[in-house]
């Protein structure tokens, strides 16, 4: 059978040709919907913040089990660099090419396929498939909504995983940390307080603080990112604020209370400070704009638990890859197993490091195994644990 034989390449390349920058989905939910319903999804519709959902039901009782990818993709960086049209869907050398490819489409492609094609005799309970909005902007923000129509038992989340099994996911947060001082002029700063210099000793204390760790996921990482001062541009002034922006990667159990209370109790001896976890928001396609907090829990599966142990049992059984490891970039997992303590796993084809480059994309192989794999994950848990 060719490559391009297979239903699910065809779609992928579909899916990849309808540009679907994050707020710009439209297209791209269409033609998700479109082919729920040629497949025979049941109760397929967008919700009112574009994300698509449809349903298939076994014969046979059973959970609640969700699969979730995104739609939004990242715009395109380098256009002449790219050996195929961004946005071409191209099939060549076995790969699919263009942004999106695989971060996640091949992923949702797999999903609605592995769905589609089962028996209704080999499906218990009900299986939903979701894709979601505005991941890339807002990672959980849509997708809660998602979870709130579902209230699934399990979440899997779809994500370039090489196809191996995701129990563990580090969170993040973005920290906004300002030093504040007194502007005076470049050539008499002793009658200012230079705010450039209040950070730079903010920076260098917050360096040495600790980090937690965490048996599979690590040691949390805090990066600065992004620095700037006022007034800028400036001529002949000092600045009297400096605004600091942190990246800081999260393990399980820490909120954004206990978060912003560790750095008022570590940094408490310094003055002229202050930290906060701004708000993000985007406006979804439909015309609804999302606003929160940019903090997104970690979570954690115990590996000896249940969901574990029936998820790599099936695998294994089926003759596919059953490793497990930790996640450690941040995906919609953050608002069903972070947030909400939804069993949640993530799966899917492709390397992360195909996302966001020149030249993403995915070998048409992955996906046929994650379309197979995702069909073993849907039979794997027979009940609730």
């Amino acid at each position: 059978m060719s490559e391009s034989s297979y239903p699910v390449i065809g779609f992928l390349q579909q899916l990849v040709r309808a540009e679907s920058l994050s707020g710009n989905e439209a297209a791209a939910a269409r033609l998700v919907q479109q082919q729920l319903e040629q497949l025979g999804f049941s109760d397929v519709h967008s919700d009112r913040l574009g994300n698509v959902i449809g349903r298939r039901s076994g014969s046979q009782p059973g959970l609640r089990i969700l699969l979730d990818a995104h739609l939004d993709v990242v715009p395109v960086t380098s256009p002449a660099e790219w050996r195929f049209p961004p946005f071409s869907g191209e099939l060549a050398d076995g790969r699919i090419w263009g942004r999106g490819a695989a971060d996640t489409k091949a992923s949702l492609a797999a999903m609605i396929y592995a769905l589609a094609e089962l028996p209704e005799n080999q499906l218990r309970g009900e299986v939903f498939v979701s894709a979601s909005v505005g991941e890339e902007v807002l990672e959980g923000a849509a997708f809660s909504a998602v979870l709130d129509a579902v209230q699934p038992d399990v979440v899997i989340i779809g994500e370039p995983s090489d196809c191996r099994l995701g129990i563990a996911q580090r969170g993040r947060a973005r920290l906004l940390f300002t030093a504040h001082g007194k502007a005076a002029h470049s050539s008499a700063p002793e009658a200012g307080q230079n705010a450039i210099e209040n950070a730079a000793g903010l920076i260098q204390r917050i360096a040495g603080l600790p980090l937690p760790t965490h048996p599979l996921l690590g040691r949390g990482l805090m990066t600065a990112i992004q620095a700037q001062s006022r007034p800028f541009p400036s001529l002949s002034t000092t600045p009297y604020r400096c605004e600091v922006v942190y990246d800081r990667r999260l393990m399980p159990g820490e909120s954004l209370p206990s978060l912003l209370d560790e750095y008022a109790h570590s940094l408490a001896d310094l003055s002229n400070w202050q930290v906060v976890i701004p708000e993000e928001g985007f406006t979804t396609y439909t015309g609804v704009t999302l606003r929160q907090p940019d903090f997104h829990p970690a979570w954690a599966l115990d590996p000896h638990s249940e969901w574990v142990r029936q998820a790599v049992d099936a695998l294994r059984s089926a003759g596919l890859p059953a490793e497990t490891f930790a996640v450690p970039y941040c995906t919609n997992g953050s608002a069903s197993g972070g947030e909400r303590g939804i069993p949640t796993l993530v799966y899917g084809p492709g390397s992360i490091h195909q996302a966001h480059r020149v030249d993403e994309s995915i070998e048409v192989e992955e996906v046929l195994r994650a379309q197979r794999g995702y069909q073993v994950l849907i039979g794997a848990f027979e009940n609730q644990p």
